[in-house]
């Protein structure tokens, strides 16, 4: 797709090859006047690279953490109808936020009456 990159952090790079794959995706996204960059766990090596990475671009960057499928879901929906970036990534976390649900197993006991109705 368009203006979208990713990096794989292999079991063998060091946290330095993380950050020579970012650059080398970021030279990819030239044409782009800001970046969304996503990463699975806030504060993994990911993570802790993007913002390392991100203090030393000039261009706009925001960084998440803790990214899931409803996240990328709503991102990949409103990329183009969304131009401003800080609201594409408030949209994606509030929405990733709503996705996090636990199913609650609720007994209902059957109210009796006491005229026997």
């Amino acid at each position: 797709p368009c203006n979208v990159e990713y990096v794989d952090f292999e079991e063998t790079d060091s946290t330095e090859d993380l950050k020579k794959k970012y650059y080398a995706s970021l030279e990819n996204l030239d044409n782009c006047d800001s970046i969304l960059a996503l990463s699975d766990l806030a504060g993994g090596s990911p993570f802790k690279t993007l913002v390392e990475v991100k203090t030393e671009i000039e261009k706009t960057m925001e960084v998440i953490g803790g990214t899931n499928l409803p996240m990328l879901l709503e991102i990949s929906m409103t990329k183009d109808i969304i131009d401003d970036l800080h609201s594409l990534s408030e949209s994606a976390i509030e929405v990733g936020k709503s996705g996090v649900v636990k199913f609650e197993f609720i007994v209902h006991e059957d109210d009796e009456s006491e005229d026997g109705i």
